[in-house]
């Protein structure tokens, strides 16, 4: 179990590697891909102070590098920054550790534009009915949560959205689920 939950955060940190990697690429407007790797300075990590969050769909993440509550779930702020890390040239990545147990990844470019922001969730499934399932949350509560038709479920084991099984899942800036991948 181990080893394949450590695959899994493996695979899933090469994504985004290689999602960093095609961003920058095209956003700095090569039309060639180079052999360079991405050269990451850590920064130091600071405590977040922000007020409560409100669930508004409808606008925009703020596109400032700083600490915001915009796009997060209702009753949901920051608690602290777990890395903040600048990328080649002039790309910011911050994992923020937000109250319900969540991890939010927020991607900016060197003008501090939001290249990128999903949450992530870690759970194991408590209780499932067809495609809405109960998750307790790793460090948070319980949450419901509906998977949409046209997300795929990544389930190389076959383990289907059962009780027990672990299950990941990300959320993008609108508040809808991108992607879902069960483990054992």
């Amino acid at each position: 179990m181990t080893q394949n939950k450590g695959n899994s955060q493996r695979q899933i940190r090469t994504s985004i590697l290689c999602l960093i990697c095609a961003c920058t690429v095209l956003l700095s407007g090569c039309s060639k891909a180079t052999n360079e790797t991405i050269q990451v300075t850590p920064t130091p990590t600071t405590e977040a102070t922000a007020p409560a969050a409100t669930n508004n769909a409808t606008e925009q993440p703020n596109a400032s590098s700083g600490t915001n509550t915009e796009g997060l779930p209702a009753d949901v702020s920051v608690q602290r920054v777990i890395k903040e890390v600048t990328l080649k040239n002039g790309y910011h990545k911050k994992i923020e550790l937000l109250t319900d147990g969540s991890k939010r990844v927020t991607i900016t470019d060197p003008s501090q534009k939001i290249v990128l922001q999903q949450i992530e969730y870690d759970g194991k499934i408590t209780t499932s009915n067809g495609k809405q399932v109960t998750v307790k949350v790793e460090g948070g509560g319980e949450q419901t949560i509906t998977i949409p038709d046209h997300v795929v479920i990544e389930d190389e084991d076959k383990l289907g959205l059962m009780p027990g099984v672990d299950i990941e899942w990300t959320v993008n800036a609108e508040g809808q689920i991108e992607s879902v991948e069960l483990e054992n």
